[in-house]
């Protein structure tokens, strides 16, 4: 208790520094100043002069967050949000200090003025300003998605508090320079962010059915509120247009808008408007939208994804991929490049069939069979249509992990026929740059990892392509890269961690009392709980199960008190721990074999082939199962362990050895979770080693080595420093 005493003084302390600070902040002569600023007191902005010198600390709230800062960053800030700078007077960067901003009021004094409609100081009149806009076609379905808007803006207050339903409803083309002085004096401020925001472009546009680009944070045109360049200057910009042009917008009763006949804007085109239907709320249309746009013109769907994309808080339907727009501009590249080059991307009836069936939700068995059929019998032609489907059903996660797996272990079985062919090792080379450009996790990124160690004589075959397509040349130089790095098992001196460590044998009942009686609430007592359980060895399974059948969890709680029998111990193909049927079953057969048994017997349970005829391990197997079984999706981060935790455990059990790791895979308590990439590797490695092989296995390495070099050890690495 002593040591917490310092602790909380320190505390108070600052609590009350805080709130000091904050109290200087409203009580501060610089504060009422601004007020006085904000109502149009031009007397104040000479009084404002003398704290742009100083750095006086000062305290405020941004929302719940407390904001430090000082008098000078307040001053230039006040004058930030209150004026509309001319062209030519000053950049708001050149007032350093209270002379040159009182040499900026000197020069400027006669001319300022303020206007209570916009709440803002300004220089220059917005008739005598030059306008930065641009008009467009608005996209059909853009445009009916407004007009289902149209009566939930009109009802709005901002609309109703100005008049400008009034105007609307008269059809007087004052509204539009009504609905720009609203929008610009609702402007974002330090303090203030006006979250109707969106509606008054919107309004616009739907008032005069064109779309409008309007040039805003680093001279960056915007199309809407959501683009990552959208400031107040955009909207300064639509407000000196409507200002000096409102009048020469009539209303025509016949298309039920304000039309300009000077007024120029540009046509848009198909792929535009196909751009808008992957926000459709159907699921279907929304889809195949995106097929389309990955197979139309590259240029503008590469324009389009850019503009899109720095519409950071835009969304699309669910259906298509995450990052839909980085997906469109590579995928787009790369349908080109198929058909330039004739190359099947469409795939055939059959192929569909199978990644319909590893789309849907099936026993880890099932999934194998198709997976393995798969690998025996498909071509090197069908891999590019099951790599493009993948990514078009990149929102299909067993799908992913299925062609990850299939696709890791083809091109391994096949390296050679592809370096020995010009034309498909160019083709493995442009995905694997267009892949990587996507910007997503998962095994896509990792197909140049495939030449790691492949040595000079892949460097010369390399070198033999004269290839004028630039992304390819970009490639091979990478890939040579690759070819003169050597291999080596990727095997961590740390074996013991915070999530991973020897069991204990635990007083379980005595221990789950005390906890009932000193837990804070029902959330400590869950996680002390999953902690206490976390230490549990195999040899206590049968008590921890009957213990944590009594015990209640939250029904809406995140914690599972089943979790530690899903990662700790290698049990990858029970499912649903919760139901008392499947936890019957498990101690049936826990009781009834050997902890090496009990391994055995849901390996063959999931089909697992890691055995001899005589049922002795079959190492060979067994190293290709450590090798390509921790599976990466194609698309994706997750490390998925599938059946290479409980093989682990078998190899400890059959070579009476845990080479140095904690004899659980996992202490998981709930919130860790240990893929056993490191055991995988070392198992290879001591199998290898001691001679336990009898065939000659390919050097050529996984897709997991390269996610294991890219996300483990990088992390590893950041956290240890």
């Amino acid at each position: 208790m002593k040591k917490l005493i310092p602790l909380f003084f320190l505390f108070f302390i600052h609590l009350f520094n805080c709130q000091y600070a904050e109290g200087q902040y409203y009580e501060s002569e610089i504060y009422k100043l601004k007020l006085r600023i904000e109502k149009g007191d031009k007397k104040a902005l000479y009084e404002l002069t003398p704290y742009f010198d100083s750095s006086k600390k000062l305290a405020e709230y941004l929302g719940h967050h407390y904001h430090e800062t000082e008098e000078f960053y307040l001053a230039k800030r006040v004058i930030e949000e209150n004026f509309i700078f001319p062209e030519q007077a000053i950049n708001l960067e050149e007032i350093k200090n209270s002379e040159t901003y009182s040499d900026f009021l000197t020069k400027t004094i006669n001319k300022i003025n303020y206007s209570p409609e916009l709440e803002t100081f300004y220089i220059t009149p917005l008739k005598d300003r030059k306008d930065f806009i641009e008009f467009r076609e608005l996209p059909i379905a853009k445009l009916q998605k407004l007009i289902k808007r149209r009566s939930e803006i009109i009802t709005k207050d901002w609309i109703k508090a100005r008049g400008i339903d009034v105007l609307i409803r008269q059809n007087n083309p004052e509204s539009l320079v009504k609905i720009c002085e609203e929008f610009y004096r609702l402007r974002d401020k330090f303090n203030f962010f006006n979250r109707d925001q969106e509606d008054f472009p919107e309004l616009l546009k739907l008032l005069i059915h064109k779309d409008i680009g309007s040039v805003g944070r680093n001279d960056y045109r915007v199309w809407d509120t959501d683009d990552s360049n959208f400031d107040n200057n955009a909207i300064l910009n639509l407000l000196i247009y409507f200002s000096k042009n409102y009048k020469n917008f009539v209303w025509d009763n016949s298309s039920h808008c304000f039309i300009n006949k000077s007024l120029k804007s540009k046509q848009i085109d198909d792929v535009a408007n196909l751009f808008e239907e992957l926000s459709n709320d159907n699921d279907s249309i929304a889809l195949n939208t995106f097929i389309k746009l990955s197979q139309s013109d590259t240029k503008r769907v590469n324009e389009i994804s850019a503009e899109k994309e720095r519409n950071i808080l835009s969304s699309t339907n669910p259906i298509i991929p995450m990052f839909p727009y980085r997906f469109l501009s590579q995928l787009s590249l790369l349908t080109l490049y198929y058909r330039q080059n004739h190359i099947d991307f469409q795939g055939t009836k059959d192929l569909h069939t199978y990644i319909e069936k590893l789309s849907s939700k099936i026993s880890l068995k099932e999934r194998r069979e198709y997976e393995n059929y798969l690998i025996d019998h498909l071509t090197l032609q069908d891999l590019t249509p099951l790599e493009y489907w993948s990514l078009i059903y990149e929102k299909r996660p067993k799908l992913s992990e299925s062609v990850s797996r299939i696709l890791d272990i083809y091109y391994t079985k096949n390296w050679d026929t592809i370096l020995n062919d010009e034309k498909l090792l160019e083709l493995y080379l442009k995905k694997s740059l267009l892949y990587g450009r996507i910007g997503i996790n998962g095994n896509v990124n990792y197909y140049l990892f495939k030449f790691t160690g492949n040595g000079n004589d892949v460097i010369k075959l390399l070198d033999k392509i004269k290839s004028e397509d630039p992304d390819i040349v970009f490639q091979i130089e990478n890939a040579k890269k690759m070819c003169l790095k050597s291999f080596d098992y990727p095997i961590s001196p740390q074996k013991i961690s915070g999530g991973n460590f020897n069991s204990e044998k635990v007083d379980l009942k005595d221990e789950t009392e005390k906890i009932k009686v000193t837990a804070k609430d029902s959330d400590d007592f869950e996680y002390k709980i999953l902690k206490l359980f976390s230490k549990v060895g195999y040899s206590q399974i049968p008590e921890a199960l009957q213990i944590l059948e009594k015990l209640n969890f939250k029904e809406n709680s995140y914690n599972n008190k089943y979790s530690m029998f899903e990662r700790d111990f290698g049990f990858f193909v029970i499912e649903n721990w919760k139901d008392k049927k499947v936890r019957d079953g498990f101690i049936s057969v826990y009781q009834s074999h050997t902890e090496k048994e009990l391994y055995k017997y849901y390996l063959d349970l999931a089909g697992i082939d890691y055995k001899n005829q005589d049922e002795s391990l079959d190492y060979d197997k067994i190293y290709e199962i450590l090798k390509f079984n921790i599976v990466t999706p194609f698309t994706g981060s997750q490390e998925l362990e599938n059946e290479v935790g409980a093989i682990v455990k078998l190899l400890e059990l059959d070579q009476n050895t845990t080479l140095g790791y904690p004899d659980k895979l996992c202490n998981s308590a709930g919130m860790y979770i240990c893929p056993p990439s490191d055991r995988a590797w070392e198992w290879r490695k001591y199998l290898k080693d001691k001679k336990l092989l009898k065939e000659e296995h390919s050097k050529i390495v996984s897709f997991n080595y390269g996610y294991y070099i890219d996300k483990v050890l990088l992390y590893r690495e950041i956290n240890s420093k």
